[in-house]
């Protein structure tokens, strides 16, 4: 299912748009929905970056909700505070539960 986000809805990049001079992180508001009812990905258009009066085009995979964003890093920034070990673990019991996922019916 593809990611659908609302108008003004405030975003994080997913990835570097060096094109641009921005960073993964890198966070605007969305101006404008392009609805592609083809396969491909829909598109929005971003404004509010730290660079004035520039607004930008990208796809629903090269962003996601601010909040959601913030979230991951949250659990990012605890993973990385893991040892070794206990990062091996982690990924492990991560590994196991995706299996699960993909093998239990959706109701």
């Amino acid at each position: 299912m593809k990611p659908q986000y609302p108008l003004f809805s405030q975003v994080a990049l997913t990835e570097d748009l060096p094109q641009y001079h921005l960073k993964r992180g890198d966070t605007a508001t969305i101006v404008e929905h392009y609805h592609n009812p083809n396969s491909q990905e829909d598109g929005y258009s971003l404004e509010g970056f730290d660079v004035p009066q520039i607004t930008i085009e990208v796809t629903a995979s090269q962003i996601m909700l601010l909040s959601d964003y913030l979230r991951e890093e949250a659990i990012l920034s605890k993973f990385r505070h893991l040892s070794g070990h206990r990062q091996k673990q982690l990924e492990e019991y991560l590994d196991f539960l995706l299996q699960k996922d993909q093998t239990t019916p959706v109701n």
